[in-house]
């Protein structure tokens, strides 16, 4: 399925995103050999569309009308992207626990970062601040890559603090 084509009617491709960059092959092939657990194909699939020319990612927006309050951004990195996010965080601790049995992502240009891991409500798309990091305490946003951008599975869970009721 194509996620871009078939987002999620809460969702918005932010303007300002260089967004759709097709290729990154090498890129994926790197992502695939340097990720620690085995990567959904939907997500695999979505980082050929947006990982060429050492592109940086795609950028959504909740929308306005949904969610006049929400200033939410959702990052997915590229390939590329994310092995210099993971070579930036993982740097200062080589052998970490989450480091090991977890990918990012993407982020929300703030405290959070979006990572698939096997955490407490098993496989899927979690979420954390990014100053912590542990997938036991983490929050599940979906199963899927597919689930959270074109069903809006967790979309209220993505624009809600940990403290605030969704």
């Amino acid at each position: 399925m194509d996620i871009l084509k078939n987002l999620n009617h809460r969702l918005m491709i932010d303007s300002d995103s260089v967004g759709v960059v097709p290729g990154g092959e090498e890129d994926i092939k790197e992502v695939i050999k340097q990720s620690p657990i085995q990567l959904p194909e939907d997500y695999l699939t979505f980082l050929y569309t947006i990982s060429g020319n050492e592109g940086v990612g795609i950028s959504f927006l909740v929308d306005q009308d949904v969610d006049p309050d929400s200033t939410l951004t959702i990052f997915i990195w590229s390939a590329r992207n994310s092995l210099e996010e993971l070579e930036e965080l993982s740097e200062p601790i080589p052998e970490d626990e989450f480091f090991d049995n977890a990918w990012m992502i993407g982020d929300d240009l703030g405290d959070f970062v979006y990572y698939y891991a096997e955490g407490k409500d098993g496989f899927g798309l979690y979420r954390d601040e990014a100053g912590i990091l542990c997938i036991e305490k983490a929050e599940k946003i979906a199963d899927s890559l597919t689930d959270f951008l074109v069903k809006g599975v967790g979309i209220d869970v993505a624009i809600t603090y940990p403290d605030e009721e969704p």
